[in-house]
């Protein structure tokens, strides 16, 4: 198992700088933990790249968790209500 914890923003701005770093983990891992404590905002695009990363652990077989939502990451899923299903995500 691996992890990445990811930082800062996760949005518009930000996620095509982090792809290569998340999708990059996925490679020859059977696990992968993605720790978003650290994440201070996510909008659509963090969100987008996010089931991105699930997507692509399923293609390859990896498994991808995601653990340790921000207070920030939380209330995004909020809005798009997927508040309940962080855990889904995985």
């Amino acid at each position: 198992m691996s992890s990445v914890d990811l930082e800062g923003e996760l949005t518009i701005h930000t996620a095509a700088s982090q792809a290569p770093h998340l999708l990059g983990a996925l490679e020859e891992k059977s696990t992968l933990r993605v720790r978003l404590a650290g994440v201070t905002e996510l909008d659509t695009a963090g969100l987008q790249l996010l089931l991105l990363a699930r997507q692509e652990g399923l293609r390859l077989g990896t498994t991808v968790e995601f653990r340790d939502a921000s207070a920030e990451v939380r209330a995004a899923l909020a809005v798009v209500h997927l508040d309940g299903a962080l855990e889904a995500l995985a």
